[in-house]
């Protein structure tokens, strides 16, 4: 009613502005008028506006500002609804307002077509937007080799055979004497595994024998599974009993103690002076090349199944982006417990490369990996970002002609701006075991200002999901999800699990499989993806996966623990490191050195915390779950490592060392009988601590910290080759350090 008396009032020239309001009592209603039928003529008003005594004229006053940095105004009319946004253009831009006024307007119809329908099924994606969408990004099919990696090995070794291939500690093998080596050892599966299909442990130093296994491994028809001789053998029994395992392959005489409990014979690395080529079995690309095993939720590891298609493929993929040819070197430092390894190995192989693996003790001291490539023969490096880290510490300044392949956990921005300063090519890898490796790659610029994961590899797609597996818009947040031909056959012996990560996903373009990342994850309007941390326990610690259940399960299997939890916290320095959070068992009184103990019995290194709270009883959510959240943070890390009798440094010497231990380690008390890793040292603490040493004259490296772990033994140690306490010294440079840290006069 109001509407119509405005509309036509207006329609009247002698009709005054003031007699309008007092007749509508318009400041009353005007909150309820649909402002945008109110047609305000400003020359037609100019003319038969006439209040008394005064001279009228109407005049525009355009909008010049708002109070906001985003506003939506929603006006009806009889023609719908009407949108107008106003929006700071530094913060927004203009088609991505578009975008959302378009996906309200997708949300408003379906509602609109049935009310009924559940919010989580209501669509923000037309079906054209989402199937461009599956598909612009993802539109990655290649053609790669339909073959085993066996068959690819072989190939690459008729055409590169006389160029180096792999450099050890052992042995520089050619091309074509690794491919001789790996048939020989082939033959000696055969001989004790004559039908194709088994799971061959391998638990062998880094070494060209380690090289020879696994290549034998697999042109026996077998699939090998990957050990770190270095990790508990609670550890690596359970792996081997739940891989079902037919064979190890030893360094020695005998096979180690773990196997023979399990009656898993032995298979060692000597070779017959008559090398004669194996029987060639028709294995399927389908078949499994590799079964590696990583961290379970529950306690128990689960093997992932990973198919020789899916190996070939990602190698293909490699050889294009990052890039990798006959002309390029790779300096090896990943375990090959860890799956990025087989980049680092097979990659060169393939290409007719070379791939030079560090020693175990090297791995960890940054100081010989700088010498190392320093020599300028290396052109490519893999490692973490806590690696790359060290590797700044120590002194290399990354220059171009080396390509630096980063991945395993966030990549900072500043890390990747120190990286990349010296003109060296710095790439960005991400994905998981279950998807082969890496799924997707981005080169990283200097002038980054996001660091994004890229796009998918070849034959593989990324998607972003919302709870219920709908496709969510262009910058909207929700678990990724990926595709295509890197997909695992699934966990060796675990349907269960597989059924849960692996899924038939219903979208606009079909049904797809994918596997469930739990990485939380948004699409960027460029395309690139954007990764935002997890949405379940899981985390990453330098490089490492680590489901916090697995830890969890282990500490409460202690006689001292009631309840147990396990974070992720940073640490006095800034960087991450595991939190112990423990309810003791009635009368029970548990020192975290001693837990640490116990824990190093059955776990990985890396998946012992450093730091401990002791608790009467452990946060809860309203429900009654573990709340994390309220987990509280321990005060500095100081004083987190009790110990059970502290025995005080005696000497001089002892007491540098221990002074050096306490300000890296954040410890007000250290025991001069305590290993350094029961005071909760990880890698990147170890080559600190080296460093620290070297700088203050202590002619010490990380080896003589692994082979001397008390600060008793190092001590003793050191006093055998003369070191001698002194003054407090100049921070010596890179080559001082090399030549034991003589400090130079000032």
């Amino acid at each position: 009613h109001i509407r119509d008396q405005v509309l036509a009032a207006f329609d009247h020239q002698d009709t005054t502005y003031g007699a309008l309001v007092q007749s509508l009592d318009i400041d009353r209603s005007i909150n309820r008028l649909p402002l945008t039928e109110v047609q305000f003529n400003l020359e037609k008003l100019a003319d038969g506006l006439r209040m008394d005594g005064l001279e009228v004229t109407a005049a525009p006053n355009r909008k010049t500002a708002v109070n906001f940095d985003l506003f939506f105004n929603v006006i009806e009319s009889r023609d719908g609804l009407r949108f107008d946004v106003d929006y700071n253009s530094d913060l927004f831009d203009e088609a991505t307002i578009a975008r959302w006024i378009a996906h309200l307007d997708t949300l408003l119809q379906a509602i609109a077509e049935d009310s009924e329908r559940s919010v989580q099924d209501l669509p923000l994606l037309n079906l054209h937007e989402a199937h461009a969408l599956e598909t612009h990004w993802n539109a990655t099919g290649v053609d790669y080799p339909a073959v085993t990696l066996t068959e690819l090995l072989r190939e690459a070794a008729t055409r590169h055979g006389d160029t180096p291939a792999l450099e050890a500690q052992d042995a520089c093998l050619t091309h074509a004497e690794l491919d001789a080596q790996s048939d020989a050892m082939a033959a000696k599966i055969q001989r004790r595994l004559p039908e194709p299909g088994a799971r061959v442990a391998v638990a062998l130093d880094r070494t060209c024998a380690m090289v020879v296994a696994l290549m034998g491994i697999l042109k026996a028809g077998h699939t090998y599974v990957p050990l770190d001789p270095k990790q508990p053998e609670d550890r690596l029994k359970l792996i081997l009993e739940t891989a079902q395992c037919a064979a190890i392959i030893h360094d020695g005489d005998t096979p180690p103690a773990y196997a023979t409990a399990l009656g898993v014979p032995g298979i060692d690395t000597g070779l017959d002076g008559d090398f004669v080529r194996p029987v060639q079995h028709d294995v399927s690309p389908d078949a499994a090349a590799y079964v590696i095993f990583t961290s379970g939720s529950t306690g128990t590891p689960k093997g992932v199944e990973i198919p020789h298609r899916a190996v070939v493929n990602f190698l293909t993929s490699m050889a294009k982006a990052p890039g990798f040819d006959a002309s390029d070197s790779i300096l090896a430092v990943t375990t090959i417990s860890f799956d990025i390894a087989v980049l680092e190995i097979f990659l060169p192989l393939v290409t007719g490369g070379r791939s030079v693996l560090a020693r175990s003790e090297d791995v960890i001291d940054a100081f010989r990996l700088v010498e190392r490539l320093e020599q300028g023969d290396i052109t490519i490096l893999q490692a973490t970002p806590t690696m790359w880290q060290m590797l700044l510490e120590a002194g290399l300044k990354p220059k171009t002609g080396l390509k630096m392949l980063i991945g395993g956990e966030p990549l900072p921005a500043d890390l990747a701006q120190q990286l990349t300063a010296g003109g060296a090519e710095l790439w960005n890898m991400y994905g998981p075991t279950e998807t082969t490796i890496w799924s997707a790659t981005h080169r990283i610029e200097p002038v980054a200002q996001r660091i994004t994961i890229g796009y998918p590899i070849a034959n593989t797609s990324l998607q972003v999901l919302s709870e219920a597996d709908k496709l969510v818009p262009v910058g909207v947040i929700g678990e990724l999800n990926i595709g295509g031909d890197g997909l695992a056959l699934g966990y060796f012996g675990r349907p269960d699990l597989t059924e849960t990560a692996f899924r038939d996903v219903a979208l606009s373009g079909g049904v797809e499989r994918l596997y469930k990342t739990g990485d939380l994850a948004r699409r960027l309007a460029d395309g690139t993806i954007e990764v935002l941390g997890r949405s379940d326990s899981q985390i990453k610690l330098r490089g490492f996966r680590i489901e916090l259940g697995d830890v969890e399960a282990a500490l409460r299997g202690l006689a001292e623990v009631d309840k147990a939890a396990v974070a992720l916290r940073k640490g006095h320095d800034g960087s991450p490191q595991l939190v112990g959070y423990v309810v003791p068992s009635a009368g029970a009184q548990p020192t975290p050195a001693a837990l640490m103990r116990a824990l190093q019995e059955k776990l990985p290194a890396y998946m012992v915390p450093g730091a401990w709270v002791m608790m009467e009883k452990l946060p809860q959510t309203l429900n009654g779950k573990l709340d994390r959240k309220a987990l509280p943070t321990p005060q500095q890390q100081k004083a987190a490592v009790a110990l059970v009798s502290s025995v005080a440094p005696q000497t001089p010497l002892e007491q540098r060392i221990a002074d050096i231990w306490r300000d890296v380690l954040g410890l007000e008390d250290i025991s001069t009988h305590e290993t350094l890793f029961a005071l909760g040292a990880d890698s990147l603490k170890v080559f600190r601590i080296a460093s620290r040493m070297l700088a203050d004259g202590l002619d010490l490296d990380a080896r003589d910290l692994l082979q001397h772990p008390t600060i008793r033994e190092l001590a003793a140690h050191a006093a055998q080759r003369s070191v001698k306490p002194r003054a407090k010294p100049v921070r010596p440079s890179l080559k001082d350090f090399r030549r034991g840290a003589r400090r130079v006069s000032s």
